[in-house]
């Protein structure tokens, strides 16, 4: 799954739109404060959330996985969304 837009929603939510049409609203209050997302307590810095495609983002080192957000979102377990890659042999 790929995300198509992000964008802040309100405190430390952000809405994202898949390319498949799931849109919700996440709430990320729970890493705020804590390790690398520490910087993020500020508001202005929070607000700067971008996308990759495969992640949300506040900078190269800072980034939330796409199958993360969209298990938030679907509930659903992130290893259901990859199908088993079979490959041929000699």
């Amino acid at each position: 799954m790929k995300i198509k837009k992000v964008k802040y929603a309100d405190g430390y939510s952000i809405e994202v739109e898949f390319e498949d049409g799931i849109i919700g609203v996440v709430n990320l209050s729970d890493f705020i404060g804590t390790g690398i997302f520490s910087v993020l307590k500020d508001p202005v810095q929070f607000a700067k959330v971008y996308t990759t495609g495969y992640s949300i983002a506040w900078s190269d080192d800072l980034e939330i996985d796409a199958a993360n957000i969209y298990s938030e979102l679907t509930g659903k377990d992130p290893a259901s969304y990859f199908t088993q890659t079979t490959y041929a042999t000699n």
